[in-house]
């Protein structure tokens, strides 16, 4: 039997999971939940779900719902986890799931005295391109590895048809940093399967409050610095390479990659991998069910600390001059 997922919140990143769960061999979409019944509904309708719901609390308490995705603005991500967890109801939170150590330390606390898995949705770690990137690595197949290189930027003017979009907003947690900043960040943390030993910060604010662009630049004592680039106010090219001592691999849109390449020094193509699977979501879900069946509380992917280190980097930037 498939595992039935209950969507809170229906906007497009929602649509997007409620798409992937039809590819699943593993789940499917069972309740969307909106604070507005009519949108609850009409998500259901279009994306086949069997009950909508106008409260988060009323899907919470459908005993069909197995797990639930969160899928809501940033700002909200960790009261509605508590809600879930006190429902006894394992979870995905879209990304970031905190906002601060302090509400992250609470909420993973939370979960494991209720023995609920909780898990961020980080993509990019579950898909297979970015696993066969680490298997070249631990293969010695470009040396000991040196540099890191990734980012993930777009442009979203800040205009009279824009100001009020939710990435201009502190209060729904907008800027770069949390919306698109986790991507590279979390990219390099998990290539190295550590936290820095140093992180710099440098960032650009905007006039809302919120930071638009930023650079995380980090350095492990093994030898190893990374770059990790965000924006909302200009774009870059979104693959990521890793730099060995004999070669380099690089990663073909990394935060949702199919593709990943292999050279030597020379720059001549070794080795390549594409991935069939079209959305990278499938692999996430796919990975969710695995944990959920075999009673984990925590994905070997994307470890909590991980989640909560990042939410540690955003701190730091919000309070740096």
């Amino acid at each position: 039997m498939k595992t039935r997922f209950g969507i809170i919140g229906c906007g497009g990143i929602a649509a997007r999971f409620a798409e992937a769960l039809k590819q699943s061999e593993s789940a499917q979409l069972y309740a969307a939940a909106s604070r507005d019944p009519q949108r609850a509904e009409e998500f259901a309708q279009k994306h086949g779900a069997q009950k909508s719901y106008g409260s988060y609390q009323a899907l919470l308490e459908d005993p069909e719902v197995d797990c639930v995705y969160i899928a809501t603005v940033n700002s909200t991500h960790a009261p509605i986890a508590e809600m879930c967890i006190a429902a006894g109801k394992p979870l995905i939170c879209e990304k970031p799931f905190f906002m601060s150590i302090e509400e992250g330390t609470r909420v993973i606390d939370i979960a494991r005295k209720a023995g609920v898995l909780i898990m961020e949705g980080m993509w990019s770690r579950c898909i297979p391109a970015y696993h066969k990137v680490k298997q070249w690595i631990a293969e010695g197949r470009i040396g000991d590895v040196r540099l890191i290189r990734s980012a993930f930027c777009f442009p979203m003017p800040y205009i009279e048809e824009t100001k009020n979009h939710r990435l201009f907003d502190p209060a729904t947690g907008g800027g770069a940093c949390l919306d698109v900043g986790v991507y590279p960040y979390e990219y390099a943390t998990g290539i190295m399967d550590a936290p820095p030993d140093e992180c710099k910060i440098l960032k650009v604010m905007g006039p809302t409050g919120v930071d638009l662009s930023v650079g995380l630049f980090l350095k492990y004592n093994s030898g190893v610095i990374a770059d990790c680039l965000a924006s909302i106010a200009g774009i870059m090219t979104e693959e990521a390479v890793i730099g060995g001592s004999d070669g380099y691999i690089l990663q073909k849109r990394f935060y949702g990659s199919r593709r990943c390449e292999l050279y030597d020094t020379g720059g001549t193509l070794l080795d390549s991998f594409d991935d069939p699977v079209e959305d990278g979501f499938v692999h996430e879900i796919n990975h969710f069910c695995e944990m959920l069946r075999e009673g984990r509380l925590e994905s070997c992917n994307i470890p909590l600390s991980d989640t909560l280190d990042f939410t540690g980097i955003y701190e730091r930037l919000m309070k740096e001059d």
